[in-house]
């Protein structure tokens, strides 16, 4: 069973181990624990709890960010939380009933999109590595957006950084950048908007052997 932990009130599982995950995905797995409740909070800066809206989180993971959604959003919102891991969803499924929890490769999501009938996405933030994911799941993540979140924002978390910026403002036209000291590691959360017109030659994400 998995509990809250009782001195600092973090949601544990005993399985699966973020370091047993990582050995299993790589890079894919973009953290080697669960983001702290800081860094989980700077997400959720466009989720707006005074109005509903449609709010995509692709690898959840055991759920900080998707605690610090349910939290924040209105009433009415429908979040989507896309993990890939069976296991990592299990957990989340429970500790954040709230959400629409879907076993899913975020390289789906057009498809997804289609299957839930979403007519717009208003929020997708992101806990995925996408540099180290395949360069055709990248395409289809913006893709989506493209197509359904013309005047959403994106999230993306990072633990480097600045590293990254340069990525972010060729791909939007808007990009913010909020640091999360307390965070271990620090790091801290991109929020961009206004995909550029270009953007489909500008992708980060490896590049698969055919």
């Amino acid at each position: 069973m998995n509990t809250p932990n009782a001195s600092t009130g973090i949601y544990c599982a005993k399985a699966p181990s973020f370091l047993r995950k990582f050995r299993q995905h790589g890079m894919q797995v973009a953290m080697l624990r669960p983001s702290s409740s800081f860094l989980a909070k700077a997400h959720c800066a466009h989720v707006n709890p005074d109005r509903p809206q449609i709010i995509v989180e692709l690898g959840a993971g055991t759920g900080p960010v998707t605690e610090a959604i349910c939290a924040r959003m209105h009433p009415e919102s429908r979040l989507f939380a896309l993990e890939i891991d069976a296991d990592f969803a299990a957990v989340l499924r429970e500790r954040c009933p709230r959400a629409n929890v879907l076993v899913e490769d975020a390289g789906n999501l057009i498809d997804i999109a289609a299957r839930y009938e979403w007519d717009r996405i208003d929020v997708m933030i992101s806990c995925l590595a996408l540099p180290y994911i395949p360069r055709r799941a990248v395409a289809a993540i913006f893709g989506a957006f493209a197509a359904l979140g013309q005047q959403a924002w994106f999230t993306q978390q990072t633990l480097v950084p600045l590293v990254y910026r340069r990525m972010y403002t060729r791909l939007f036209e808007e990009v913010h950048f909020r640091p999360v000291a307390r965070n271990l590691p620090p790091g801290g959360v991109y929020h961009c908007r206004g995909l550029r017109p270009n953007y489909r030659t500008r992708l980060p994400g490896k590049r698969m052997s055919p």
